[in-house]
């Protein structure tokens, strides 16, 4: 019979010990493993927040406004109604047109091609269009010269070249002359490129042969109308969709002496499908470098030697979209799109009135009532008066940042969280700065005081928000 081996009682409690921490060691690689990357992750640190110092040439060396960055656009039909029925209009748009820094106002639209003068309509009507024409209530002209003798905003006035009667011309060109009193410019007809389409929804870009048919067929007419404006400025062609015309752009510059080249852009539209106009999209990379799209029309406007705006934009083309075009969210899209356009060579952009959701205000009587897309034109204007520079900014890591040295010294720093997260930035010699900010929430009040210490102040930009950083000299 085999004897039993003894073991010492020390060296089994030995051998027990060495088993279980073998044992516990196999049993729990995920707790090993996730400890390790706590612990990991506590000597990784975030990286500090971007900087940025200040400083009074930060905006030197780029994009020189030579005009007012915003103008407007204006209805007839919207004009007549906003100046009332008194002589001169409320004071409350007097104000609002002062507040927006007195830019430049112009009279057109669809309702420019489908407007006749006052009493130039006979009875019965011998034509569909002066069937349908509106007519300028006669006292429109004597009631803007009373709100232009106010607030001094230049006049652009838009003649009528769809039913291309020069009588109508000469009758508007002698309106609109007795109401100027800060200069005055003509266009000759409005979107051209749109005349001999039928459908506008289902626009597609004509052949090279419909091309040049079309537009010898506009500078037939406007070649008629040009006359009546005798050696007033002339702006133009007003083309809905710019890329149609790409190829006649030049010609049409030349043979009607353009003084400036202006075209429209709506990065949404409604005129098919309200349901494709979201907040989402308008605060999209898209809508907001559209302008970037064309940039060719600056460079035709180059060659000839004028300058090229938009003169005529909005956020959704139609009229816009309630709910989007007339919430906070279309001031901030307003900034980056301005910023766009003057980066890319345009001089200006002008916002459309057509009574609809995206009208920057509105006047109800005595009152002005504004929109959230107001408070953005209002600011560019004083962010960017003539004479400054703009220059963007690159490297400041989460933020689309652009300076702006003004003509008198001080600095405007427009920092762009385009991101669904908060982004930090500090700022360095911001001593004395106030603060304004856009965001899809709301605007914020202007010219509020800047938290700083010892000229370093932070700030947390919100996700779809614009922060103005003003630095006196």
């Amino acid at each position: 019979m085999q004897r039993p081996i003894r073991v010492p009682a020390t060296a089994l409690a030995a051998a027990t010990l060495a088993l279980g921490l073998a044992a516990g060691a196999l049993a729990t690689p995920p707790a090993a493993a996730a400890h390790r990357k706590h612990a990991a992750h506590r000597h990784r640190r975030s990286p500090p927040p971007p900087q940025v110092k200040v400083t009074p040439d930060l905006g030197l060396g780029g994009v020189t406004t030579t005009m007012q960055p915003v103008g407007l656009s204006i209805e007839y039909s919207v004009m007549a109604q906003d100046l009332g029925t008194s002589p001169c209009p409320p004071s409350a748009l007097v104000s609002e047109l002062e507040q927006l820094g007195s830019p430049p106002l112009a009279l057109s639209g669809d309702t420019q091609d489908s407007t006749a003068p006052s009493g130039a309509l006979g009875s019965p009507a011998s034509s569909w269009e002066e069937a349908t024409a509106y007519t300028l209530p006669a006292s429109f002209w004597s009631q803007l010269q009373c709100l232009l003798s106010a607030t001094r905003d230049p006049l652009a006035v838009g003649l009528n070249a769809r039913t291309g009667t020069a009588s109508w011309a000469a009758q508007m060109v002698s309106g609109a002359q007795s109401a100027a009193t800060n200069g005055l410019e003509f266009s000759l007809g409005n979107e051209p490129d749109l005349y001999e389409l039928p459908n506008y929804a289902e626009l597609d870009k004509p052949l090279g042969d419909e091309e040049a048919a079309d537009v010898n067929t506009y500078l037939q007419v406007a070649e008629q109308l040009r006359p009546a404006v005798g050696g007033a400025g002339v702006i133009g062609p007003e083309l809905a969709r710019p890329a149609h015309w790409r190829q006649q752009l030049p010609r049409v510059i030349s043979q009607l002496r353009l003084q400036t080249v202006g075209v429209h852009m709506y990065p949404l539209t409604t005129c098919a499908t309200p349901k494709a106009v979201t907040i989402g999209g308008l605060l999209s990379k898209e809508a907001a470098d559209q302008p970037d799209s064309i940039a060719w029309v600056v460079a035709d406007a180059g060659a000839a030697g004028v300058p090229a705006i938009i003169s005529e934009a909005n956020s959704a083309s139609c009229g816009g979209v309630s709910g989007v075009s007339d919430s906070p969210a279309a001031a901030v899209w307003a900034v980056r799109f301005v910023l766009s356009a003057l980066e890319t060579g345009f001089r200006q952009v002008r916002f459309h009135f057509s009574g609809g959701p995206y009208d920057p205000f509105l006047v109800s009587g005595e009152q002005v009532l504004t929109r959230p897309l107001c408070a953005a034109l209002v600011a560019l204007n004083q962010w960017l008066p003539v004479g400054s520079s703009l220059r963007e900014l690159a490297g400041v890591r989460g933020l689309a940042v652009s300076a702006v040295s003004q003509p008198g010294g001080a600095t405007v720093l427009i920092l762009d969280n385009q991101r669904r997260r908060p982004a930090p930035v500090r700022l360095r010699g911001v001593s004395g700065a106030s603060e304004q900010v856009l965001s899809e929430s709301g605007a914020g009040a202007p010219g509020v005081p800047l938290g700083t210490h010892g000229g370093l102040a932070k700030l947390v930009i919100a996700p779809n928000s614009v922060v103005a950083v003003t630095i006196p000299s």
